[in-house]
């Protein structure tokens, strides 16, 4: 059971259906990503994790 619930907006439906035509996506990697970033886990550090508001003080583990 995640800690989130994961909601789709038309726009990410758009850009993720353009993202599946590229070569280089891989679709298992994504959704991994989505369900770490459900369940409120530190990213790998490859993926270099930060906030996306500024003005949140949040420690998610970033190393970036």
């Amino acid at each position: 059971m995640s800690k989130y619930t994961i909601f789709t907006t038309n726009k990410f439906n758009k850009d993720y259906k353009r993202m599946k035509k590229r070569n280089n996506f891989d679709e298992h990697e994504f959704k991994k990503i989505i369900q770490l970033l459900a369940n409120d886990e530190v990213l790998p550090e490859k993926y270099c994790n930060h906030l996306l508001e500024p003005k949140s003080n949040r420690n998610m583990g970033m190393s970036c």
